[in-house]
């Protein structure tokens, strides 16, 4: 093989990967935190699976969740003929959303005017 198929090759087999992206629409969608993942693994063909462990939203929403593969997580597939499947899991928190009706102002009284009623 030479060197230039060699090179093609290579180039093909490191940039070869998937990436599925799910945003929520508008405004929602606009992460406020870094993107945090992990690796996840189903075995048995899907019949145990991790579950990605979300604990940087402190009880907000995701703003976007992205699951990428690659072709060494393919090839482990392959070889284990689907019974090991990794995959990379990322995610986006959102924004914290304002509580209705607490503006955060205090009402002010009104002024003494001195008479009594």
């Amino acid at each position: 093989m030479s060197k230039r198929a060699a090179a093609l090759l290579c180039l093909a087999l490191g940039s070869a990967c998937a990436h599925y992206r799910v945003q929520a629409p508008g405004a929602a969608g606009a992460g406020a935190t870094e993107p945090k993942g992990e690796v996840l693994w189903s075995l048995g063909w899907g019949l145990v699976q991790e579950r990605p462990r979300v604990d940087n939203c402190q009880d907000q929403a995701l703003a976007e969740v992205t699951q990428s593969t690659n072709v060494g997580f393919a090839l482990i597939g392959v070889l284990t003929l689907g019974l090991a499947m990794p995959q990379q899991v990322e995610w986006r928190c959102a924004k914290a959303q304002p509580t209705p009706g607490d503006l955060g102002v205090r009402p002010v009284p009104p002024p003494e005017t001195g008479e009594a009623p």
